[in-house]
């Protein structure tokens, strides 16, 4: 075919060089014989040619005219071949990039775009660009499923925050919500809270709250320390979880059957390297990481929760313990202060009113224990009370014993320096004074030893006159062993109402990172930071009012750290009802809001990487939209060089008809035009029918003009034509189909 067609376009073009050379010859000769003004006749041309000898070389012009027209034929063959290929090339080249697209705009990221080594930049690019999709597109992926879950877990801890803050006065309410809360959150199927408790020194684990199935169950477990999987994980201080239960470890099952659930979390209740106690999850569908974690956090908000809770408790019952006692000893000094005023009245006018002094001598023997005593100790006399509260039956059990009898040895070094004060005429002593009954028992007093002088002023004999105060120095240590014990666990510093630090423990001071000499220095208001102290000012109003806080405040250590305490103040009233000074007691939780700040700020940073997200997907709508345009220019092009095509396919010397697969003629040439005598513009548009007729018709040409039948490509020799009103002619054809995606072309080629 290739052979045929530039052998006709040689013959063709060199036909019309030689015809360009005879029309240039034949108008070289007319404007010699113009010139001349002669008329032709081969004569006269003769006698040109011997006239003018070139004339011979004019006479062969046509040869080089016919050269010239067969190399312009094979220069345009060649031109034509290389559009051609080029044409399909880039036919090829757009329906690739045209698939590839598609792909990318269905969601298809599996499909690879290959070009040719010209085009590698564009393939390179768009499969480039293809990977870039695919990255973002699991990026995208992972990104929502973190912020899914980084997202349950906040909405679960805020959840679990609120159910604790508002359950936080009564622990088997709060256990209760929660575990029930925490079992429906994580889809569960049952759960309880175990809480650690002591019994003589034995601890164990109660079972205090139990949720299974939808329902509340009642609790009766009771767990040894160290015992099974739920003692062990309180004794390591460690969470468990395991995917194989044995049959029966759970009693627990519902109304439906007793299949046990295959998935168990034991995680323990820990503050401070304290275990408060357990949670015990069981269910029949695995948990994911992210759910442990989560249950660890809850977990640890429960156990800070169930220790300020105890805190609480114990500070109150202290604050008020300690209130009703210091009331108590109050009352108690000043009646004793009262009776040593009046003891020390009735001695300095003994002499004058000696029936005066009898009569108050027996008031005191009822309600004071009294004794005297001789400057070497020696026990003179000795009240009946006196006597009652030691434990002796009468005066001569203890009349001429040394009054170091009654002192604990422990306390006899002490003692003796105050006899020798006391022996030598020195000053009374007042105050509290502990005593050893007959049976070794410990009896507190409210004391006072004073001086019995002579009329020359040297002592005579000492007396004792003193309250039993036992029972409120027992409590009054107990209180001092409690507060002590407050003391090892908070941070406790007292203030007068001016804000002055009177007092404060070692933990305080070790907190805030000062000194003792330091703090003796320092008021409340210099504990808090520039942007703490307006809103601090306006809490230490309200305590001085009265009003107790309780909540979380930031404070400011000596290196100027930001400091995060669970701060309460409480203000203390004098007798009169005013306030006399403010106690604050704190525990630090400075580990705890770093961590909620750090979530804030990975929160923020994730809200960051989503606008660079949106950005970079904007950047991508771009470089597609730049794509879009690099296509449709390639379009433009494209449809140029068809054009071009089509008017190459104009000016060849043979029959071009083209149809679509319904039968109607797309495309028909000049060429065609002859052999049809027919016009384009009456053709084009109309079935091929009317071109052909099927009478007579050979197959191969009666299949191209059935729109139903299938078409057979391809070069064919004697085939049968018939044009409707002619006689059939045989000729050699070509068959040719296009495949335009929404349509097939097929074009008739007639040699």
């Amino acid at each position: 075919m290739v052979e045929l067609d530039k052998k006709e376009m040689i013959i063709r073009y060199s036909a019309i060089g030689f015809v360009l050379g005879l029309v240039l010859i034949i108008f070289e000769y007319t404007l010699l014989l113009y010139s001349r003004d002669a008329t032709f006749s081969f004569r006269l041309i003769l006698n040109l040619h011997d006239d003018l000898p070139i004339l011979y070389m004019i006479d062969f012009l046509p040869v080089p005219s016919v050269i010239f027209g067969a190399w312009i034929a094979s220069w345009r063959f060649k031109q034509m071949d290389t559009l051609n290929e080029r044409i399909r090339q880039e036919t090829d080249k757009n329906k690739e990039i045209k698939l590839f697209t598609h792909a990318l705009i269905a969601g298809d990221l599996s499909h690879n775009v290959e070009l040719t080594l010209t085009e590698q930049s564009l393939s390179d690019t768009l499969n480039k660009l293809k990977d870039s999709l695919t990255r973002n597109r699991e990026m995208e992926r992972q990104r929502r499923l973190d912020e899914k879950q980084r997202n349950w877990i906040s909405e679960g801890l805020a959840e679990f925050g609120d159910i604790l803050r508002k359950h936080s006065q009564e622990m088997e309410t709060m256990t209760y919500e929660v575990i029930s809360a925490l079992v429906r959150y994580l889809e569960a199927n049952q759960g309880a809270v175990f809480l650690a408790r002591e019994d003589q020194g034995e601890k164990y684990l109660e079972m205090v709250s139990c949720f299974a199935y939808e329902r509340k169950k009642f609790p009766d477990k009771r767990v040894a320390w160290g015992d099974g999987l739920i003692g062990a994980a309180a004794l390591e201080r460690k969470g468990y979880y395991t995917e194989r239960i044995q049959d029966g470890y759970l009693s627990i099952t519902s109304g439906l059957g007793k299949a046990n659930p295959r998935y168990l979390l034991i995680e323990p209740l820990v503050w401070n390297n304290q275990v408060f106690g357990i949670i015990e999850m069981a269910s029949f569908k695995r948990m994911d990481d992210y759910k442990i974690q989560f249950v660890q956090r809850v977990a640890e908000n429960i156990a800070t929760t169930i220790n300020t809770m105890e805190s609480n408790l114990r500070t109150e019952q202290l604050l008020k313990e300690t209130r009703a006692q210091a009331d108590q000893l109050v009352i108690q000094e000043e009646q004793v202060r009262q009776n040593m005023e009046a003891l020390k009245l009735a001695q300095e006018k003994g002499a004058q009113q000696a029936e005066i002094f009898i009569s108050f001598t027996n008031t005191v023997n009822h309600t004071l224990m009294r004794a005297e005593y001789d400057v070497d100790g020696m026990l003179l006399y000795a009240n009946t009370r006196f006597l009652k509260k030691l434990g002796y039956a009468g005066n001569k059990e203890v009349e001429g014993t040394h009054i170091s009898m009654f002192i604990n040895e422990k306390d006899r070094d002490w003692f003796n320096s105050l006899w020798k004060r006391l022996s030598q005429g020195g000053r009374h002593f007042e105050g509290y004074m502990k005593h050893e009954t007959k049976l070794g028992q410990d009896l507190w007093t409210m004391a006072t030893y004073t001086c019995v002088r002579r009329d020359d002023g040297s002592v005579e004999k000492i007396l004792f006159l003193a309250i039993d105060s036992t029972e409120q120095k027992k409590q009054s240590l107990d209180f001092e062993g409690q507060i002590e014990a407050i003391d090892r666990l908070n941070a406790k510093a007292v203030f007068s109402p001016d804000g002055k630090l009177m007092l404060s423990n070692t933990l305080f001071g070790s907190s805030l990172k000062y000194t003792e000499l330091e703090l003796a220095q320092m008021n409340v208001f210099d504990f808090f930071g520039t942007g703490e102290q307006e809103r601090f000012n306006e809490i230490w109003e309200n305590v001085i009012r009265g009003e107790a806080f309780q909540g979380q405040l930031k404070m400011q250590s000596k290196f100027e750290e930001e400091l995060w305490f669970r701060a309460t103040f409480l203000s203390v009233n004098d007798m009169y009802g005013e306030v006399e000074k403010v106690i604050f007691l704190a525990n630090e939780i400075s580990k705890e809001k770093k961590m909620e700040l750090a979530s804030r700020t990975q929160h923020e940073q994730l809200i960051h990487k989503e606008e660079e997200l949106r950005l970079a997907t904007l950047d991508l709508k771009k470089k597609l939209e730049d794509t879009n345009l690099q296509r449709k220019q390639e379009k433009t092009r494209f449809e140029k060089e068809i054009k071009q095509y089509i008017h190459v396919l104009e000016e060849i010397p043979f029959s071009v008809l083209t149809i679509n697969n319904q039968g109607f003629v797309l495309f028909y040439n000049r060429h065609a035009e002859k052999r049809w005598k027919m016009k384009q513009k009456d053709v084009i548009g109309s079935r091929v029918g009317k071109l052909l007729s099927t009478e007579n018709t050979s197959d191969i040409i009666a299949g191209f003009m059935d729109p139903a039948r299938s078409k057979t490509t391809g070069l064919f020799h004697g085939q049968e034509l018939h044009i409707p009103g002619r006689k059939a002619e045989s000729v050699s054809i070509m068959i040719i189909s296009t495949d335009l995606e929404d349509e097939m072309l097929y074009s008739l080629i007639i040699l």
